[in-house]
């Protein structure tokens, strides 16, 4: 794996000019995880921030019970774990991976160096602050909208509205993700199932015909 390469086609690093993409993946590690292969776990001191090429990522929190919560699963050119980047020592949460994916981490001395060129700094500003404004919806959304529609909404926000989909997360994490319980959220498929509004069979979700367009047209 070329990790300057890599670097160089993402969006948050393409205004940086060519030495300082090269300070950048000097230090830089490529990492390829199997499902279920835990990337790093809550608590533990880290010295890199991390940016998804392949994959899907799942952070999460653990209670002192062990029950894990998904914070949010990580997508393709999205970055994680930059709360190390801003005097915190230890991870807030565990990042395992969802499915085989491929990942770069970036060492926080590096990045703070590559902070220097204005254009990057802009860009990964605007970036953290898009992250921010996700969190702050992902509260507003959770109280104020119903189990189904924070189902569908799930859909929509990680693989777009499309009427098949391969859904590799397990529906637990995406009972966790939406704010329910597994129980709840097996009732809520059941019904969802015997309204004929989905099919879900092992990794294939299949959503009724004209449904999007009936219910989340905006």
């Amino acid at each position: 794996m070329d990790v300057y390469k890599s670097l160089k086609n993402l969006d948050l690093f393409k205004s940086l000019d060519e030495p300082a993409l090269r300070g950048l993946s000097k230090n830089a590690l490529y990492r390829r995880l199997e499902q279920k292969e835990i990337l790093f776990n809550e608590g533990f001191e880290g010295k890199y921030f991390y940016i998804l090429l392949k994959g899907a990522m799942r952070l999460y929190k653990t209670s002192y019970d062990g029950k894990e919560s998904t914070i949010k699963i990580i997508h393709p050119g999205e970055f994680f774990a930059e709360a190390i980047l801003f005097g915190r020592k230890e991870y807030p949460v565990s990042a395992a991976a969802v499915e085989m994916s491929e990942v770069i981490a970036i060492h926080r001395e590096s990045f703070w160096k590559m902070m220097d060129n204005p254009g990057s700094r802009d860009i990964f500003v605007g970036a953290l602050f898009e992250k921010l404004r996700f969190l702050a919806e992902q509260i507003h959304y959770l109280s104020s909208h119903d189990v189904e529609d924070r189902f569908f909404r799930f859909i929509i926000n990680n693989y777009g509205k499309k009427y098949y989909y391969n859904i590799t997360i397990p529906k637990k994490d995406i009972a966790s993700a939406i704010g329910t319980i597994p129980e709840t959220f097996s009732r809520l498929i059941l019904r969802l199932t015997k309204t004929g509004l989905i099919a879900w069979k092992q990794d294939s979700l299949i959503i009724k015909d004209g449904f999007w367009e009936n219910n989340y047209s905006e």
